[in-house]
C-alpha cells in the first residue's frame, strides 16, 4: 500500500515507536502507585517548566480501576484555578476520532451497519461520486484508507457558523483522489462521514448519538460535543506561549465536529479507556461485545511507520516489544494523548492546555510516554 500522509498527522503516529526487539519479560507488569506518583510529580514539574504549559491532567487505569489521577498547575491563570481530574474539562481534539469508530462498531455489533459495504448505500442526502470504480466502504473510512484527502481545516469562533452535519459534508466532500485501499491518508472528514452514517442510520444527530450510547452508559458526565455556547462548566482555557506571554485562546467550533470537537475530563476518559481495556465493560456496563472490541482494535491497514497499523479507531505501535494503541489530538490551545497496553491491561489519558501545534508543548507527549515505559514497562 502507498502512504501518503499530511503535515497534521505526523502527532499520530509519531507517538508510536517503530518496531524494537523485544525484551523478556515474566508477564504483566503491576504498577506501584506510589513510584508512579513520584514520577509523574517529577516529570511534570521538569517538563511544564521547561515547554511553558499551564496546566496538565493526567490518569492512569490498570485491572479496572484508577490506580493514579492528578492536575498539575492551572485550568486558567488569571483566576489561578488548578487543574482537578475529576471535574477540569479539557478539549481533546482528534481522541474524538475513538468514539466515532465505537458508535460505528455499535451500529455493525446490530447489524445495522456493514463495514465493507458501499457507503452510498446508507447516505440520504448525497451520494459519493464513483471516481473509481470500487466504492468506499466504511471500514475504510475508519482506517484513513478510502481515497480521500481532506479540505483545508476550517473553524469558527462563532458557533452561529457552525452548519447541520449534512449540510456541511455535502457542501465539502470532493471527488476521491485515489483508490480505495491503495492509499493512507489521514481523513478527518473521513471521520465525519462515518458519523453522518451512523446519524442517518440511526436517525439520531450524531453528538446525541454519542451522549446517549457511550457518554451516559459509561457515566461520562462531564464530556460532550461543544457545537454552541454556553461551555460546559469548568472549562479549561487554552493557551499559546509566544515572546514570553502566555495568550489565551478562543473556542473553536467546527461543522465537521464528529472527528475533533470532544471536551472530557481525565475522570471520564479513565471510563472510556477501561471500557476498551474490559471487552467492552466499565462497571457492569457494556458499550460493545467482546468480540466487538477485538475486532476493533485488530491492524487493518499499515500506516507510514515500520510496525504501525491502523485499526478501527486507533493506531497500533510496538515499543521495545510492548504493544501499544492510542490516538493523539491537538486542537486550538490544547494537546492530548491517549495510550493502552493491553498486554498489562493498562492505559493513561493526558491533557495540557498548550497550543501545540505552533510551539514545541507537543514534546511532553513522546516524552512522557517514552520515559514512562522505559521506567514501568521496559525492565
Amino acid at each position: 500500500m502507498k502512504v501518503r500522509l499530511p503535515a497534521f498527522v505526523l502527532l499520530v503516529v509519531l507517538l508510536l515507536s517503530a518496531c524494537q526487539p523485544a525484551r523478556t519479560r515474566t508477564g504483566p507488569v503491576v504498577i506501584d502507585r506510589n513510584e508512579l506518583q513520584n514520577f509523574a510529580d517529577a516529570f511534570f514539574t521538569e517538563q511544564m517548566k521547561t515547554l511553558h504549559i499551564p496546566g496538565v491532567v493526567v490518569v492512569f487505569v490498570q485491572k479496572g480501576e484508577v490506580i493514579f489521577a492528578k492536575g498539575y498547575g492551572y485550568t486558567n491563570l488569571e483566576t489561578a484555578a488548578p487543574l482537578d481530574p475529576e471535574v477540569s474539562v479539557m478539549r481533546i481534539g482528534s481522541i474524538s476520532k475513538p468514539f466515532v469508530a465505537t458508535a460505528v462498531m455499535q451500529l455493525v455489533e446490530q447489524g445495522k451497519l456493514d463495514l465493507q459495504a458501499d457507503v452510498n448505500r446508507y447516505l440520504t442526502t448525497f451520494q459519493l461520486k464513483d471516481s473509481f470504480p470500487e466504492p468506499v466502504t466504511l471500514a475504510q473510512l475508519l482506517t484513513h484508507t478510502s481515497g480521500f484527502e481532506d479540505p483545508p481545516y476550517i473553524s469558527n469562533t462563532d458557533p452561529q457558523q457552525v452548519m447541520p452535519l449534512h449540510e456541511y459534508l455535502a457542501a465539502t466532500f470532493v471527488a476521491r483522489t485515489h483508490r480505495p485501499g491503495e492509499v493512507y491518508s489521514y481523513s478527518s472528514c473521513g471521520y465525519d462521514l462515518a458519523a453522518l452514517i451512523v446519524e442517518e442510520v440511526s436517525g439520531v444527530p450524531f453528538d446525541q448519538y454519542v451522549d446517549q450510547n457511550i457518554f451516559k452508559p459509561l457515566g461520562m458526565t462531564h464530556s460532550r460535543y461543544v457545537l454552541a455556547l454556553p461551555l460546559p462548566e469548568n472549562s479549561a482555557t487554552g493557551y499559546f506561549y509566544q515572546n514570553a506571554v502566555q495568550s489565551p485562546q478562543p473556542m473553536d467550533y467546527d461543522s465537521g465536529y464528529p472527528s475533533g470537537s470532544i471536551v472530557s475530563t481525565a475522570a471520564d476518559m479513565a471510563r472510556f479507556l477501561q471500557a476498551q481495556l474490559r471487552e467492552g465493560c466499565y462497571d457492569n456496563i457494556c458499550i460493545l461485545k467482546p468480540a466487538t472490541i477485538a475486532q476493533m482494535h485488530q491492524p487493518q491497514a499499515a500506516t507510514p511507520y515500520q510496525g504501525q497499523n491502523a485499526t478501527f479507531g486507533f493506531v497500533e505501535g510496538n515499543a521495545d516489544g510492548v504493544r501499544l494503541l492510542g490516538h493523539s489530538g491537538a486542537i486550538r490551545g490544547f494537546g492530548s494523548i491517549l495510550h493502552f497496553f493491553p498486554e498489562h491491561d493498562l492505559g493513561f489519558f493526558l491533557s495540557f492546555n498548550e497550543e501545540c501545534w505552533q510551539t514545541s508543548a507537543c514534546n511532553i507527549i513522546a516524552a512522557f510516554r517514552t520515559q514512562f515505559m522505559a521506567k514501568f514497562l521496559n525492565k
